[in-house]
């Protein structure tokens, strides 16, 4: 056979299998979301597994057991904050629909003195009730979905189980895989990845923590009601860099405007105070200098990535961004070191 026909087979045989995988990506994009869901289960409980065993457990006991714990963890998460989100968020809806309806007719009033005038295609509470009711059929849709993928989970923590009980063989296999030359700075990368990912987000986790305690504690010091529910967005957005903290105030001045503008700057106070704690002390504590980014190159990362990946890009953008240099470091430590 000829180079010709040989690169004419080769690139039919390729587009053939681009066509397949093209028209079952829905089955391609499930089975690379177990994969990738078994994966990160597996770094999240192997530190677990490997104190069970040095306690004196078997393989597959302490794989068994960590894997039991995440699934109680998560049920009990769920059980616990779920129903309290629900029923505190639609009463919340409710407190702050009169304080929006009035600063929209205040902002109505104001523009209306230059000329300018809200085209409102209904009141506030049909806004509120319409945007209620689309939110409703959507989580409905997400539950069936959710029901879905469901097995998909189940069968990502059976992979899991799996490869927690034999992680040290099949650590051995994936090393044997990597050609010779190129195994210690593919190594040495992929611990610099999981280093600077893992110290990024404990320090986040500890860092949302801080806030949302510290801002319950506040608010709750000026008697602002809900404020667990708007400590646990303040925590919650934190993750989100830069706007994630903005997010999060617009409910709190929402709930203290009607007490009073007094209250609400002393609200907005709190908020601040905790933000400056965070962003000058707590932050850089928790966090470790290896993953640490400059302000600038941070502030650029989330913008670009939010930019082409919208959510999904402002909450990976920074661990992306440290995994990325942290690539480049081990890289160049290799080279140097070989050279």
């Amino acid at each position: 056979m000829s180079t010709l026909k040989r690169g004419l087979l080769t690139a039919v045989a390729g587009l053939a299998i681009a066509v397949f995988i093209y028209r079952k990506r829905d089955v391609f994009v499930m089975l690379l979301a177990v994969f990738v869901f078994s994966c990160a289960f597996t770094l999240l409980l192997a530190p677990l597994c490997a104190r069970l065993e040095r306690r004196g457990l078997s393989a597959s006991a302490a794989a068994a057991l960590s894997v039991a714990a995440l699934v109680l963890g998560i049920a009990l998460l769920l059980a616990s904050f779920i129903p309290y989100l629900i029923t505190h968020c639609i009463d919340l809806i409710r407190s702050i629909t009169p304080t929006l309806s009035g600063l929209l007719s205040q902002l109505s009033g104001f523009l209306s003195r230059f000329g300018l005038r809200i085209e409102q295609g209904g009141s506030l509470t049909e806004l509120l009730t319409g945007a209620a009711t689309a939110m409703t059929a959507r989580l409905a849709r997400g539950g069936v979905a959710a029901v879905r993928q469901a097995g998909a989970i189940g069968f990502a923590l059976v992979i899991a189980y799996y490869l927690l009980r034999e992680r040290r063989l099949v650590a051995g296999h994936l090393q044997l895989m990597i050609p010779l030359d190129k195994r210690m700075p593919l190594l040495c990368a992929l611990q610099g990845c999981r280093t600077a990912v893992l110290g990024y987000l404990s320090g986040m986790l500890k860092t949302s923590l801080f806030v949302g305690v510290a801002t319950f504690a506040g608010l709750a010091l000026l008697r602002v009601r809900d404020a667990l529910l708007l400590a646990l967005f303040m925590g919650f957005f934190e993750v989100l860099p830069y706007i994630g903290p903005v997010l999060a105030a617009i409910p709190i001045l929402l709930v203290t405007l009607p007490q009073g503008m007094g209250s609400a700057l002393m609200a907005l106070a709190v908020v601040v105070l905790v933000q400056q704690i965070e962003g000058n002390f707590v932050s850089p504590y928790f966090t470790a200098t290896g993953t640490s980014l400059h302000p600038l190159a941070a502030l650029v990362s989330v913008f670009v990535l939010g930019s082409l990946f919208g959510l999904w890009g402002i909450l990976l953008a920074i661990p992306a961004v440290v995994t990325l240099r942290s690539v480049l470091w081990s890289v160049r430590r290799m080279t140097a070191l070989t050279n």
